[in-house]
C-alpha cells in the first residue's frame, strides 16, 4: 500500500472516532450504496457476495445461533405491522404450497406437525381450546353438503373397519345403547324418533321380501310366546297339584290348626310388640295370625 493511501486510511480512522463525523460518513455510504443497488447487475452480484459470506459465517455454530436470534427478533418486530404480516403469511403459504409438492418433504413435514401437535395437546388448556377450534371448524365445513356427504362416507368406512374388532364392537354397542337410553328420556326426542321409525318401517314394507321376512319373524315370535306361556302355565299347574297332594302340613303356633305354607307368616314377639300389640294379647292362646 502506498504511503498516500496509508495516510488517508489513518486520517479516516481518526475522523471516525468523532461520533458526528462517523454518522455523516455512514449516511454518505448508505446513500452511495443505495444508488449503486439501482443497478441490477451490481445488486445481483452483491447479493451473491452477501449470501456466500453469510453461508461461510453460519458454519460457526455460535454465529449461527446469534444470527438466528437477531433474525427472529427482527421478524417479530416486522410482523407487528399488519400489512407486512399479511404479505408475509401469503409468501409463507405460497412457499409451503410449492415445497409440499415434493412427497418426501410433505411426509417429513406431516411427521413434524403431528409430533409438535402431540406435545402441545399434553397441555389441558391447549387441548380444550384446540377441541373447540376443531369443533367450530367442522361445524362450518359441514354446512357444505358435498363436504358433509364425503365426511359421512369416511366416518362410516372408518367405523366399519373398527367394528371388525369384536371387543370394539361390543363396547361401541354399549355406548350407543346407553346414549340412546338417555336421549329417549326426552319426550320430544322420543316422539320424533318414533315417527322416524314408523316412516322407515313403512318405506321398508314396500319391499315384498322385507314384508315376508317380517311376517316370518312375527310368526316365530308368537310361536315362542305361546310356548313360553304354555311352559309357564304347565309349571304353575304342576306346582298347584303338588301342593294339593301334599296338603296342609304347617301347624299354627296359636290355634294349632294345619295350614298351607303360603297361608301363614312367622312373627317374633319383638315384631308383634313393634306393631303395638300388648303383652297380654301376645300371650293369649287361641287366636290365629295369618
Amino acid at each position: 500500500m502506498s504511503q498516500r493511501n496509508v495516510e488517508i486510511a489513518r486520517r479516516m480512522r481518526e475522523r471516525r472516532t468523532d461520533d458526528e463525523l462517523r454518522l455523516l460518513d455512514n449516511r454518505r455510504r448508505a446513500n452511495s450504496h443505495k444508488i449503486e443497488r439501482r443497478n441490477n447487475e451490481f445488486k445481483t452480484e452483491e447479493n451473491k457476495r452477501r449470501a456466500e459470506a453469510l453461508k461461510t459465517s453460519r458454519q460457526d455454530d455460535e454465529f449461527k445461533t446469534e444470527d438466528n436470534k437477531r433474525r427472529a427478533e427482527a421478524h417479530k418486530i416486522e410482523r407487528q405491522d399488519d400489512e407486512f404480516k399479511t404479505e408475509d403469511n401469503k409468501r409463507r403459504a405460497e412457499a409451503l404450497k410449492i415445497a409440499r409438492q415434493d412427497d418426501e418433504f410433505k411426509t417429513e413435514e406431516n411427521k413434524r406437525r403431528a409430533e409438535a401437535h402431540k406435545i402441545e395437546r399434553q397441555d389441558d388448556e391447549f387441548k380444550t381450546e384446540d377441541n373447540k377450534r376443531r369443533a367450530e371448524a367442522l361445524k362450518i365445513e359441514r354446512q357444505d353438503d358435498e363436504f358433509k356427504t364425503e365426511e359421512n362416507k369416511r366416518r362410516a368406512e372408518a367405523l366399519k373397519i373398527e367394528r371388525q374388532d369384536d371387543e370394539f364392537k361390543t363396547e361401541d354397542n354399549k355406548r350407543r345403547a346407553e346414549a340412546h337410553k338417555i336421549e329417549r328420556q326426552d319426550d320430544e326426542f322420543k316422539t320424533e324418533e318414533n315417527k322416524r321409525r314408523a316412516e322407515a318401517l313403512r318405506i321398508a314394507r314396500q319391499d315384498d321380501e322385507f314384508k315376508e321376512e317380517e311376517r316370518r319373524r312375527n310368526a316365530l315370535r308368537m310361536h315362542n310366546s305361546r310356548d313360553n306361556y304354555k311352559s309357564s302355565f304347565d309349571g304353575m299347574k304342576s306346582n298347584y297339584e303338588s301342593k294339593i297332594k301334599e296338603g296342609p302340613t304347617h301347624i299354627c303356633s296359636c290355634c294349632g290348626g294345619l295350614w298351607f305354607e303360603y297361608s301363614i307368616r312367622e312373627f317374633t314377639v319383638e315384631m308383634l310388640t313393634n306393631k303395638g300389640l300388648k303383652k297380654e294379647f301376645i300371650d293369649t292362646k287361641g287366636h290365629h295370625v295369618e
